[in-house]
């Protein structure tokens, strides 16, 4: 909706080319400005084009140049040529800044960006007319456009706000009535259907006053759908039939709505009636998928299931591709799962998961059908169900708890504890509900098969409360006492064992439980207990399994008690029942891990004899990782080194291959061996994203890949890192660093955000103060100023007294802040005492640079330049920007005291001396153009211009310096037309 404003600005355009075509009749191209003004008034926007061309061509220092590029700019608006409008107003306001028409071009320039698709600029260019022309006519014609431009970047509240300026001072009904439409349909893009539903209301009166472009009939339709959003069916029916009135051709489309609202009341009879209609004349196309649903649904309310399974398998054929498929999909699972058919519902679930679009109903399709087959004892297809995921879908909508449950339930009925575990503790559905205590049960045992001790007390702890069945009350019990034995809790582990009732327990599951009783009990030092456990196991009446782990266990208790002889006879019979039996494995790897903390090398030598005689075993590689553990700790970074090497490329199951991967890159990185750590660490980043080793070792990644100077990799790696959910430290320092790569980048803005989480969410030191200091930085370096005071000033509050580097630049920046609020003595007040605070700073040109500013602004020239001439010659700032501003700023101190000739040797040394700053450069030589000009040497002035408008004409001085070349040009026909009469 373009906002419109030219017919009314083109009268007051009219008034002007006739006053500007009378004030040129005496000159010498009063004809060429008559006919362009003949072709102007009369619309031929291309001949009057073609005429002030001809024009401008033929008498380019012309008095009425510059109000040529005006008429020349109104010429092209008419046309839609925006962007050539454009710098035709801009050339306007720069030949004639004090022209009356300037108001309007300026104006007319905010519109141009608008109508060339520069919002940005646009919306920049009329605020700034609006603050310089506060009382100006044209500003209430700024709203509409400021409202679309925010329209456009989905800004609704601001696109309200401005179409409601526009609506209260509008200049035209035509102007009330499209900002009043902009209004309301703003309102329905935030979902305020209430005040959309009023904003059409008044509409529809306007329109009645004042008929226009938009019929009456669709925007009654608008407001119906507005208020039917909102609720106000009764409402939304009068507005439908309005519409139905006033624009015969929409009937079938309020119908529909009108059927929708019957809907909603369940007035099943009159809403069919209508749906039947549509459905048959077919008058509807874009909604029949729709019409369909609606009266499946309706079917099935009255309880025709049949016709609804049908009609709803008639839409999903029709209209594959239709929104309105997925609602006819979860109605044929929901019906399918009712009668029993989880095969049919299987298919049906099969083509929603499939959809382009997921959404709630896709998720409690996804729940539903899961229980079912759970309830079937078909674990494995309710994984397949309950594994697909869809990130799409809003999170509450997603039902993540549930849905991870019920994962759980039938991961563990797999025996894939592992996973059942994650998802349990991912999870706080299991915090109420009816499986609150046997979830529990499942939680604590896994956590007790991880050995997470103090997890599995607490977990079993609570189930307790809500478990009744003696059984597993009693399997509760049993695991406790273990976990209560790891936790050092003997007296609460024997008041555990105590409760157990053995004849309420399978055999099997009380012997495997008796088995990590013994083995906490001789941990915990319970020899005596322990032993006693491993001889009930080791009974003849026992299978053999447990027969022999009470026979290795009993071997280690005698081992424990220094009765060797009983240890060996013990073993003896051991490995006479079976040879091969694993927990001989199992004795040697323990006796090792008890002679690490007695005599290391011989811990080494027992791992190692182990891996040597039993590479199949599971233990064979614990063995070798203890080993380089253990090498680790003695400082054999090489031996160790080797191990993991190993380890990672033979990837035995029994040990996580990311956590190989992280020993592994920090054994390298203590050998100085940087790129290869990185090697390691880059494994973890591709392959293992949901480990708990993940964050570090891609801040890792990042940090190297900073410090090497890769900006790109490390913005790469630390985006990835951030993009993860959490708060965790490692997030914070990625974040930081993120925020150094924009500051390495010079992306200030952007770094803004990440120091500011940062300094929020870390108090630790000194990287809260280094995030503060950064944040501060980065708005000074922003302009934002106020905010940049505001950080700094916290940042020093909060370190008085403390020494760091950053605290003296923080106070510079605080000067300067008050420089660039003009507050130039208190700026250089402040210089000079950080001057004298901190004599060893290392950016004192800087302080001299703005002490050389305070002091011109104050008219202390000479002052002035004594301080610019120490930046100059500081070794620190020697052919930097700020060394090249500074000899600039002398130039500028001879030029304020009019000493042109001592002001042009100021600025030659900045054109030759600074080539690295073209834009200096580029200054310098204008200056030296101003001073020979000022000096009347106009060959000169005209050289110094030429060179900046063709070597500089990028730069924000080139169209200046066009300017003054032909205000030279001029002068220069003037002295040669003055000669001419002397002779």
């Amino acid at each position: 909706m373009r906002p419109s404003f030219q017919k009314l600005w083109l009268v007051v355009v009219f008034a002007l080319v006739a006053t500007g075509s009378a004030m040129v009749q005496a000159d010498q191209a009063a004809d060429q400005y008559r006919i362009a003004s003949f072709h102007y008034a009369r619309g031929d926007w291309q001949q009057a084009i073609d005429a002030f061309d001809q024009f401008l061509a033929q008498q380019p220092d012309h008095a009425q140049v510059g109000v040529i590029h005006f008429y020349r700019g109104e010429s092209l608006v008419q046309l839609s040529r925006s962007e050539e409008a454009l710098r035709a107003y801009t050339l306007f306001v720069s030949k004639l800044p004090e022209h009356s028409f300037v108001e309007h071009a300026e104006f007319r320039v905010a519109e141009c960006y608008f109508l060339s698709g520069q919002n940005d600029a646009a919306k920049n260019a009329f605020q700034i007319f609006q603050s310089k022309y506060k009382n100006s006519k044209l500003i209430s014609h700024a709203y509409p456009y400021l409202a679309e431009i925010a329209s456009k970047d989905k800004r609704w509240n601001d696109a309200i706000l401005m179409y409601g300026k526009s609506v209260k001072e509008a200049t035209s009904a035509s102007m009330t009535v499209e900002s009043r439409l902009g209004l309301a349909r703003c309102f329905g893009q935030t979902g305020d259907w209430k005040e959309a539903g009023l904003a059409y209301e008044q509409l529809l009166i306007d329109l009645k006053d004042h008929p226009g472009k938009y019929a009456a009939g669709s925007i009654a339709l608008e407001a119906g759908i507005a208020e039917f959003k909102a609720g106000n069916y009764r409402r939304a029916v009068d507005r439908f039939e309005l519409a139905a009135k006033d624009q015969p051709e929409i009937a079938d489309q309020t119908s529909f709505w009108i059927a929708k609202t019957y809907y909603q009341v369940r007035d099943w009879p009159n809403a069919v009636d209508r749906l039947e209609q549509l459905k048959t004349n077919k008058s509807l196309p874009q909604f029949q998928d729709e019409i369909h649903y609606l009266l499946a649904k309706i079917s099935l309310a009255q309880g025709n299931t049949s016709e609804a399974v049908a009609l709803l398998t008639q839409q999903i054929e029709a209209w594959p591709d239709s929104s309105w498929t997925d609602e006819a999909l979860y109605q044929l699972i929901r019906i399918h799962l009712e009668g029993q058919d989880l095969a049919a519902a299987q298919v049906a679930w099969q083509q929603l998961s499939k959809r382009s679009s997921p959404n709630s109903l896709t998720i409690l399709a996804q729940m539903n059908l899961a229980t079912q087959l759970q309830a079937s004892d078909a674990h494995a297809k309710a994984i397949e169900v309950l594994q697909l995921e869809f990130p799409q879908v809003e999170a509450k909508a997603a039902q993540a708890d549930r849905r991870n449950y019920l994962l759980a339930v039938s991961l563990f009925a797999l025996s894939r504890k592992e996973e059942a575990k994650q998802l349990l503790e991912s999870t706080e559905s299991i915090q109420a509900g009816p499986y609150r205590g046997m979830s529990l049960m499942l939680l604590g045992l896994i956590h007790s098969q991880n050995e997470e001790w103090n997890n599995t007390v607490d977990v079993l702890d609570r189930s307790l409360k809500d478990l009744t069945a003696t059984e597993h009350r009693n399997l509760v019990q049993l695991r406790r006492t273990t976990a209560l034995l790891h936790c050092d809790k003997v007296e609460d582990a024997r008041e555990a064992w105590s409760q157990v009732d053995r004849r309420q327990i399978a055999t099997v599951t009380y012997l495997s439980e008796v088995t990590q009783i013994a083995g906490a009990a001789f941990r915990s030092g319970e020899i005596a207990w322990a032993k006693t456990l491993y001889q009930e196991l080791a009974a003849n009446e026992n299978s053999e399994t447990f027969v022999e782990q009470g026979l290795a266990g009993l071997a280690w208790c005698q081992l424990a008690t220094s009765d060797a002889t009983a240890a060996t006879k013990t073993l003896d019979q051991l490995l006479e029942k079976n040879p091969n039996s694993a927990l001989a494995v199992g004795a040697m790897y323990q006796q090792a891990q008890q002679m690490e903390e007695i005599d290391v090398e011989l811990a080494i030598g027992r791992y190692q004899q182990l891996a040597k005689h039993h590479p199949q075993d599971p233990l064979a590689a614990h063995a070798k990782l203890r080993c380089a553990s253990l090498f680790d700790q003695l400082q054999r970074d090489s031996e160790a080194e080797a191990i993991l090497m190993e380890l990672t490329e033979s990837q035995p199951d029994v040990l996580p291959a990311e956590d190989l991967w992280y020993r592994l890159a920090w054994v390298r990185m203590d050998q100085k061996k940087q790129d290869q750590a990185l090697e390691a660490f880059d494994q973890i980043h591709q392959r293992f994203q949901d480990s708990d080793l993940w964050e570090d070792s891609t801040y890792r990644i990042a940090e190297a890949a900073l410090g090497a100077g890769d900006i790109e990799k490390a913005r790469l790696y630390l985006q990835k890192l951030l993009d993860k959910k959490g708060e965790s430290k490692v997030a914070m320092f990625g974040s930081y660093m993120l925020g150094q790569v924009e500051v390495q980048a010079g992306n200030w803005q952007a770094a803004i955000p990440h120091m500011d989480a940062v300094s929020e969410h870390v108090a630790d030191e000194p990287l809260h103060s280094m995030a503060m200091f950064w944040g501060g930085e980065a708005r000074f370096r922003s302009e934002k100023f106020e905010e940049a005071k505001t950080q700094f000033e916290q940042m020093l509050t909060d370190n008085m007294g403390r020494d760091l580097e950053s605290l003296p630049i923080a106070e510079m920046r605080l000067a300067q802040i008050l420089a660039h609020q003009n507050d130039w003595e208190a700026a250089y007040q402040k210089a000079l005492k950080i001057e004298k605070d901190y004599p060893d700073f290392a950016q004192t040109h800087e302080l001299d640079y703005l002490m050389g500013r305070c002091l011109a602004r104050q008219g202390e020239f000479q002052q002035a330049r004594a301080a610019y001439a120490k930046v100059v010659q500081s070794p620190t700032a020697r052919q930097s920007e700020t060394a090249a501003m500074a000899q600039w700023m002398i130039g500028e101190t001879f030029f304020h005291q009019k000493n042109y000739d001592a002001a042009v040797r100021a600025y030659a040394q900045v054109a030759t001396n600074y080539e690295a700053f073209p834009k200096w450069k580029a200054a310098a030589l204008l200056q030296i153009g101003k001073c020979h000009e000022i000096q009347e040497n106009w060959e000169k002035a005209t050289q110094y211009y030429t060179e900046v408008r063709t070597e500089f004409e990028d730069s924000p001085f080139a169209p200046e310096a066009e300017t003054r070349l032909s205000v030279v040009r001029q002068r220069t026909q003037q002295a040669q037309r003055d000669g001419m009469r002397t002779k």
